[in-house]
């Protein structure tokens, strides 16, 4: 294991060998009298190191800074226990501080990886990877992380008259308590009886046997028809191939079996996929065009912007490292995962996207205007790749793709290793699937599809889901490996000419982190990161100011839909842009987002709102108890008059949690358990003082638990949600 050395960079700076002067007699009274009388004062108020000892997320933290290589820990060579560390005083107190001088420091360095990982694929067999982010001259980080904005005593990702978007502390007491770190899983520790080779100068691969061993392969194949066309695969004959065999260009994924001496049994199954260039791209290649970006689309479900910071600290730090523009203000626009990627790739809202792209229907989501049919008909090569094929985004109680939606497409090989391989559960998720985690089967894939097409422009997105979907704590594991895998995309040149997205869809949505006093905001603010290449930093240097601007403004899905619009047209004028159909008001971060801006002009409904600014109603007000029954009441009409339901039992209110009014507002957000089930429900609601009655509409509602289990027994997507069998 690589022991790193971990120290916190002093707040103050002085030289090594700075003389002091003398000070007159006067001056150290002064400074004696004024030191004791500060520690009077501090001893008085009790202060604490808020990062050891406070258990109030939304309480006042300080911003920090570790020397590169450096991460939460005690033990330089043991990765798994946290670090209590003392804090910098340095903190943003207003938005446009240093923002200029930001961006300048950015736009005179380049990315400097010091990383020794291959270069066209990733090891699987590693348990520990380096992750330096430090400057090969100095040793030391070349930016300081600035966390967010300070008002009122607290900490803000967006501070304006219309929103007040709190930064909970990731490292709260109350956090540190249900968090467990991971370490990496090695899935299967045999060595490799194949390997394979990639040849960069003609984009082929060759299947190469580590030892005496007879292989064969099996080719794996879409073989769904109409309903099922994005359900089934099928498995080719077992073809025997000899050493260093050169796979064809019509086998984009296969399962290989070998078998040592004497032969009588197979000792090693694993898959793999292989991603070739575009016929037309052989038969016709072109001079690649270097002024039109290619786009990656890099993403992970369910981690919120704070739980990032905390679960995968060396990812953190590498993006704040290198040159990736945050957006902390970034606000989902939906419940799950569904409505807020087709924000981004559609630009519709989900009412919208269920009208026009019918998800229930065959060949509904074909017809869907998805932003890679954009590239594709700007001469792109695209792929799509998702992991966990039964919650995967566009199948999850819907018919998928009758055809294969993007020239790459990762489901067929999805498909067959959950089936055909050994799965290793982790947090109720398909965690290893075969000899390397389910995520890697997608994240390397993104890899060779970025390979393959570097000299000239694709569009990629790649999505993963089975390492932080049901466990906040999981994405642990895969922090250092996430880090090689980045690392490995810039090795390779693909972030020369690509623009990348690092993104998130929601934070969690259900379980122990959900139900802190931070899982409101938890719940509502993803990450998102976005890497742009040196030559738009020159080219477009104001589009970055604003990117850079962007980052303690309120931005939305809608936004990065509108940003990948706007790739496609860097030179044309704003104005002439095209503005997602779901929010006419959206447009492309690398626009200066109004600082005023609300919710509503985000496309963001009051629901998922993350500009809190609530006071506590008590749960025993007539009120309360009132708009608590009705809500429940509007759940069990809302289920019964859908079809498929019959089997869903009728709620009764249990008890209430919590009742909060917004501002001066008549809107309210209840928290509440309803019978059987112990069912957890967050909704806002209107409340009608006067007819003592909120709206006969149902409305949004955030359910708090699991609750997969107890709804099978509907078939119905929409009404999973508030079903309990």
């Amino acid at each position: 294991m690589t022991k790193i050395k971990y120290e916190l960079v002093p707040s103050e700076e002085q030289e090594p060998n700075e003389s002091k002067k003398p000070l007159n007699w006067i001056v150290k009274i002064l400074f004696v009298v004024l030191a004791l009388f500060t520690l009077v004062i501090y001893t008085l108020s009790g202060a604490n190191n808020p990062l050891k000892n406070n258990a109030d997320p939304f309480s006042p933290w300080k911003s920090m800074r570790l020397l590169a290589g450096s991460g939460w820990t005690n033990n330089p060579g043991d990765l798994s226990s946290p670090l209590n560390v003392k804090h910098t005083t340095r903190s943003l107190s207003t938005e446009k501080q240093s923002t200029e001088a930001i961006y300048n420091k950015l736009a005179d360095t380049e990315s400097t990886t010091e990383d020794q990982t291959e270069i066209t694929t990733v090891d699987h067999t590693d348990e520990v990877v380096e992750s330096s982010t430090s400057s090969p001259a100095t040793g030391a980080s070349k930016t300081e992380t600035l966390y967010a904005l300070e008002g009122n005593g607290k900490k803000y990702f967006v501070h304006s008259p219309q929103c007040q978007m709190s930064h909970p502390n990731p490292f709260a007491n109350n956090i540190q308590h249900i968090y467990k770190k991971h370490s990496y899983i090695v899935c299967d520790k045999s060595r490799d009886m194949i390997t394979v080779n990639y040849n960069v100068t003609d984009s082929t691969y060759r299947l190469h046997k580590n030892e005496n061993s007879t292989c064969c392969f099996k080719q794996i194949l879409r073989a769904g028809t109409s309903a099922n066309a994005d359900h089934k695969y099928k498995l080719g004959p077992c073809v025997e191939f000899h050493q260093d065999f050169l796979v064809p260009t019509e086998v984009s994924a296969m399962i290989t079996y070998c078998r040592r001496p004497p032969f009588d049994k197979v000792s090693q199954k694993d898959a793999f996929s292989f991603v070739h260039p575009r016929k037309d791209q052989i038969e016709n290649p072109t001079t690649p065009h270097r002024r039109r970006p290619s786009v990656l689309l890099w993403g992970i479900d369910s981690i919120s912007r704070m739980n990032l910071e905390l679960t995968m600290p060396r990812m953190y730090e590498y993006l704040n490292n290198q040159h990736w523009f945050e957006l902390q203000g970034y606000n989902k626009m939906g419940d799950n995962t569904f409505p807020n990627l087709m924000a981004v790739l559609t630009g519709f809202n989900k009412t919208y996207a269920n009208a026009r792209c019918h998800p229930e229907k065959v060949r509904g989501l074909d017809a869907c205007p998805f932003i890679w049919k954009d590239f594709k008909d700007k001469g792109y090569t695209t792929a799509f790749a998702e992991d966990w094929s039964k919650f995967s985004t566009f199948d999850y109680s819907s018919r998928g793709f009758f055809n294969p939606p993007t020239d790459v497409y990762g489901r067929p090989l999805v498909l067959a290793v959950e089936k055909e391989l050994t799965i290793l559960q982790r947090g109720q998720m398909p965690y290893c699937l075969g000899r390397k985690p389910a995520s890697e089967y997608i994240y390397d894939m993104g890899v060779q599809f970025t390979m393959v097409n570097r000299n000239s422009t694709f569009f990629g997105m790649f999505w993963t889901n089975t390492f932080s979907h049901n466990d906040f704590s999981m994405p642990s594991a895969m922090d250092e490996r996430m880090v090689k895998y980045m690392r490995t995309l810039d090795k390779n040149g693909i972030m020369d000419n690509t623009i990348i997205i690092f993104f998130s869809d929601h934070g969690s949505r259900f379980g122990p982190l959900r139900n802190l006093d931070s899982g409101f905001v938890e719940e509502r603010l993803p990450f998102i990161y976005i890497r742009v290449p040196r030559w738009i930093r020159e080219k477009y240097p104001k589009l970055l100011r604003n990117l850079q601007m962007n980052k303690n403004r309120l931005t939305s899905p809608y936004d990065i839909h509108a940003t990948l619009r706007h790739i496609l047209e860097l030179d044309t004028p704003k104005d002439k842009l095209p503005r997602p159909d779901g929010c006419s008001s959206c447009h492309s971060v690398f626009e200066e987002v109004d600082w005023s801006r609300n919710c509503s002009q985000a496309g963001i409904e009051d629901h998922w709102c993350a500009c809190n600014s609530f006071s506590d109603v008590p749960t025993t007000d007539p009120s309360a108890r009132s708009m608590s029954t009705q809500l429940v009441e509007a759940i069990n009409e809302y289920v019964a008059s859908k079809k498929g339901t019959k089997r869903c039992s009728r709620l009764k209110l249990n008890r209430i949690s919590s009742v909060q009014r917004r501002g001066n507002s008549n809107r309210y957000l209840i928290q509440l358990m309803a019978q059987p089930g112990d069912a957890l429900f967050e909704a806002t609601v209107d409340w009608d003082a006067s007819a003592q009655r909120i709206p006969a509409q149902m409305p949004s509602i955030s359910r708090l638990d699991t609750y997969a289990a107890k709804s099978r027994c509907s078939s119905v997507k929409e009404t999973k949600k508030y079903c309990i069998c």
